[in-house]
């Protein structure tokens, strides 16, 4: 909030030219009308030149209104460094504006916060967290929630969204359903965070995700 409070330009991503930036929505509030807002683009595609030439261009973009002597903020949702788009502006400029300092200010990630919201620990002790994307097939997620069982490792899945198709049959058949937690849109007023029992089998927004407990540690109240 204070580094938005103290920007003359609050910068973010949007996946469409013309487009609406989640981040910027969740952080309206505090971003006051003399706040110039600057969106980028970073369009959601696999092409590594087209990435590569979105993140060279969006980072030009910034150089050229901080050199004009603007001080940038740039919104990203969670966190900075988790499955960040920040992430490939702070590389672009290490590379080509070391000159430009750059300060990361880390924030809470969706799966936290869904987590206190559920009231469901992430990890006691000496468990294990394992954060990743949904994989592409029902027997890589498989292969990965019986290690999880074998290992005692909680197991966040993000980017469910129409995944959630097989991912659903999939926890049925591991009776894994009535101790997962959904949790979709997470900071917004719309957000909803729950069983993943009581959630119908359709289509979810892209940031939705799962959190899964496959067993507790003995040494609990």
């Amino acid at each position: 909030m204070n580094a938005i409070q103290e920007s003359t330009v609050v910068s973010y991503p949007v996946a469409v030219k013309g487009g609406q930036s989640m981040a910027e929505k969740i952080a309206s509030k505090w971003i006051s009308k003399d706040k110039r807002k600057l969106p980028l683009y970073f369009p959601m595609v696999s092409d590594k030149s087209i990435l590569k030439n979105a993140w060279h261009a969006a980072g030009h973009e910034l150089m050229r209104i901080v050199k004009k002597g603007e001080k940038v903020v740039f919104l990203a949702q969670g966190d900075i460094s988790l499955f960040s788009t920040g992430s490939y502006l702070l590389k672009e400029f290490e590379k080509y504006h070391p000159e430009c300092p750059v300060r990361l200010i880390p924030g809470i990630t969706s799966f936290a916060a869904a987590a206190a919201l559920g009231k469901l620990p992430l990890a006691f002790q000496e468990e294990q967290l394992l954060i990743l994307p949904v994989p592409e097939s029902s027997l890589k997620l498989k292969i990965i929630l019986s290690q999880a069982e074998l290992k005692g490792r909680v197991v966040v899945l993000l980017k469910l969204g129409k995944k959630w198709s097989w991912v659903q049959p999939l926890l049925k058949e591991l009776d894994l359903l009535e101790s997962s937690i959904f949790a979709e849109r997470v900071g917004f007023f719309d957000e909803k965070v729950i069983r993943a029992s009581d959630l119908p089998l359709d289509k979810r927004p892209y940031f939705s995700l799962l959190l899964i407990r496959q067993s507790w540690p003995l040494e609990i109240p």
